[in-house]
């Protein structure tokens, strides 16, 4: 099931999700500790649109069990959180989505958060609705996209011209925990005349990488029928890209040699490589690319197929996490395989999904590994996975079940990984990180 019946289940207030943060320290820990610092977790709770999330450090992913059990700092969260953490482990950054403001926490250990930074994104974003992405260790962006169709005429019903789009973005110093000047509430997105007359336009944006002085963001692409007045499938790939030196400088790329969306869906999906090219999950109807931008236009010579390296599977992902080196590891749903039980409609009735895999890739040689996880994943709503001393940790667990914590070693393309640390849940309950 796609993410727009997701969001239709019951909004429960006392559910909740994991994530997962940890020091960047890269020295040798071959038992999965973290050299003296913690790791971090964030617990939410709900499938539906609203959770409520909760933080709290422990010592070990590679062993033990890990509870939220009458345990967990709670984060503000009046729809959902999205969280990062700093690369040392010490800074928690949230943005509170639906309400827009932004905090700044210093762990302290366990429990323990100091807030130690609060500003408000919505009176200068205009929107409560920005996204907020971590961009790198000094900077981040809240940004926001709207289309409005166009018609002729002093009433507006007329010749369809084509829809208006307009970026808001705004970029964070995540050091001082202020807004850079250079704010930018409309951004005049232009694409191409026939582009416009033909009714395509961007819905969202997501997920910025940096390269140079310039921010691609992944984008949802919309087709419009001007004689029906209903969406049609796209057959386009999209990329914002804005200099981040003026943000009024936007400029739109576009591919037809891959077919999707590339914002994602709270997981990332761009990514810088060593040669500097941004590397895109694309994400069709029932296949999953890989995509790459060289040079700020895509290279239409390469394309990474998910389904076909998987023996020709349908299938559809979120996002995925590049650990280096060509190589990445990207949760999957299973469009071909029967559908499970997941979270409860709002008449407290079971809700049904696809079941979700998990795939190592390899980019170099256009290749992919199915790993053994367990059965009845549920990952539209994972959010973080991190690599430490040349181990990739994910954790997986059904949603109201018992899970672990899972680590692989990211130079092996061996099916099975370790299987660490005990992860427990509630009634629509699930974990969707590793910091």
């Amino acid at each position: 099931m796609k993410r727009n019946l997701i969001k239709s289940t019951l909004l429960f207030a006392g559910l909740a999700f994991m994530i997962i943060g940890c020091s960047s320290d890269d020295s040798s820990n071959p038992d999965g500790g973290n050299n003296g610092k913690q790791f971090q977790l964030a617990y939410a709770s709900g499938s539906g649109s609203q959770s409520a999330t909760y933080l709290q450090g422990v010592d070990k992913l590679a062993e033990g069990e890990i509870s939220f059990n009458k345990s967990g700092f709670q984060m503000p969260s009046s729809r959902t959180s999205r969280i990062y953490v700093s690369n040392d482990g010490k800074y928690v950054y949230n943005l509170n989505y639906t309400v827009g403001d932004l905090r700044k926490y210093e762990h302290q250990g366990g429990q323990n958060y100091k807030q130690v930074g609060h500003i408000e994104s919505a009176p200068i974003l205009g929107t409560k609705t920005g996204r907020f992405t971590k961009i790198n260790e000094e900077l981040g962006s809240v940004h926001y996209i709207t289309a409005m169709p166009q018609h002729a005429g002093a009433d507006g019903k007329g010749e369809y011209l084509g829809h208006k789009t307009t970026a808001s973005i705004v970029l964070v110093d995540l050091q001082s925990w202020t807004f850079l000047p250079g704010v930018q509430k409309e951004i005049n997105v232009k694409l191409s005349d026939e582009f416009t007359k033909k009714g395509y336009h961007i819905t969202r944006i997501d997920s910025p990488v940096l390269v140079g002085n310039k921010l691609y963001y992944g984008a949802a692409v919309s087709l419009y029928n001007a004689s029906t007045g209903k969406k049609i499938p796209t057959d386009k790939t999209f990329t914002l890209v804005v200099d981040k030196n003026d943000l009024s400088k936007a400029e739109v790329i576009t591919t037809d040699h891959v077919v999707g969306s590339t914002n994602g869906y709270r997981t990332p999906t761009l990514y810088v490589n060593n040669q500097k090219e941004v590397l895109q999950m694309v994400n069709g109807n029932d296949k999953t690319y890989i995509a790459k931008i060289k040079d700020g236009k895509y290279d239409t010579t390469y394309k990474f197929d998910l389904g076909q390296a998987l023996g020709g599977k349908k299938v559809s992902s979120n996002g995925w996490f590049y650990v280096g080196e060509g190589i990445g590891y990207m949760p999957y749903e299973k469009l071909d395989a029967p559908e499970i039980e997941m979270g409860v409609n709002p008449e407290g009735k079971p809700t049904t999904t696809h079941a979700w895999g998990l795939a190592r890739i390899d980019l170099n040689n256009n290749t992919a590994v199915d790993l053994e996880v367990p059965a009845n994943l549920w990952l539209t709503q994972y959010q973080t996975s991190i690599v430490r001393d040349g181990k990739f940790y994910i954790a997986l667990a059904p949603v109201s079940g018992k899970g672990n914590i899972h680590i692989y070693d990211v130079k092996s393309t061996s099916t099975k990984g370790q299987v660490g640390a005990t992860i427990t849940t509630g009634v629509d309950q699930y974990y969707i990180g590793v910091y």
